[in-house]
């Protein structure tokens, strides 16, 4: 066991968070906040001890996740953020892309941004988590390595907890988590810092490949206007747009634009569009300085009312049962 960690997973559990018995409850909630995903659980009468506790530190979050039984988390790809675990009892073992990856206690996986992501918890796994924006993690990349283009970096997938690179990225996540629980919401030290050393460190000491862009890789079949859809609602300004304006701005009708939605992303534009208005006002309730009627409006809806319905129907918990500070 790695004693940072230890006193990190700690410290997020005195966090106000989720705790859910059932996979719908858990699956809304997640998938508001990481993305939309799938659980699978082999025994269909099992029950969930999910937790879920994060502090949120703008362009990352540290989390504390738990399901409880054995179950498989079918994420598809990660398209906006990295993703390194620590688990703090049992495991993970995970097919990713084409390989099979795995983390025990002592070890931790770094997963990238672009390969499929099917994941089976064993029983009793609690993992600490390190969110990290994608765009955040490519910039740095670009000046780390000087490109004129912007690339994303596809990190070596497993860490030995007992390597000095994963020993100071242990120590920097325990720091991360104890500087933002004792100085609290108001006073505490930007923990950015510590970020770029943990990315710093992943750049120096953990083998990385520079590859073209999430979209680029993902040009593929997929036809150009679910991308272009896609694309579109990474820029928060879109998010008020109907499916109706989107798609004309894309030059197809809502018809076309739903079937190949439904086709290549299993969503329906709707569904997708409300996904990203919701992981958006999340963001936004977390910062603070804004009322629930600001953020509805912000994000597209006239009625608060619908859009609390909606808020909580994403993420298990109502917009106004939401901490003032950036804890989640």
């Amino acid at each position: 066991m790695v004693p940072d960690l230890i006193d990190a997973s700690n410290r997020l559990a005195s966090v106000p968070g989720l705790r859910f018995g059932s996979a719908p409850e858990a699956v809304a909630a997640l998938s508001t906040r990481y993305r939309p995903h799938r659980l699978l659980l082999p025994d269909s009468k099992a029950g969930l001890d999910f937790r879920h506790h994060a502090i949120a530190c703008e362009s990352a979050s540290l989390n504390l996740l738990r399901y409880g039984p054995e179950l498989v988390v079918d994420a598809g790809s990660f398209d906006t953020f990295y993703m390194l675990e620590f688990p703090l009892s049992g495991g993970v073992d995970i097919l990713y892309g084409d390989r099979r990856v795995s983390s025990r206690v002592g070890t931790g996986l770094i997963l990238s941004p672009g390969d499929y992501i099917r994941s089976t918890w064993q029983a009793d796994t609690t993992q600490v988590m390190l969110r990290l924006e994608r765009g955040f993690v490519e910039r740095a990349w670009q000046r780390h390595t000087g490109e004129t283009r912007r690339h994303t970096p596809v990190f070596q997938a497993e860490l030995d907890l007992q390597t000095s690179a994963g020993r100071r990225i242990a120590r920097l996540i325990g720091m991360m988590v104890a500087e933002q629980m004792e100085g609290g919401s108001a006073t505490a030290l930007s923990p950015m810092p510590l970020v770029n050393a943990v990315i710093e460190t992943l750049f120096e000491h953990v083998p990385v490949a520079s590859v073209a862009t999430v979209e680029a890789a993902a040009a593929g079949p997929v036809p150009a206007y679910v991308r272009n859809f896609r694309r579109l609602l990474d820029t928060p300004s879109n998010l008020p747009l109907t499916v109706g304006e989107l798609a004309a701005g894309l030059e197809v009708s809502a018809r076309t634009l739903t079937t190949g939605m439904r086709r290549f992303t299993g969503y329906s534009p709707h569904g997708y569009l409300t996904m990203r208005r919701m992981e958006h006002a999340r963001r936004l309730l977390d910062q603070g300085g804004m009322t629930i009627a600001q953020v509805a409006e912000h994000v597209g809806y006239a009625n608060a009312g619908r859009f609390a319905a909606s808020f909580r129907a994403y993420c298990g918990v109502s917009p106004s049962r939401l901490p003032d500070c950036a804890n989640l």
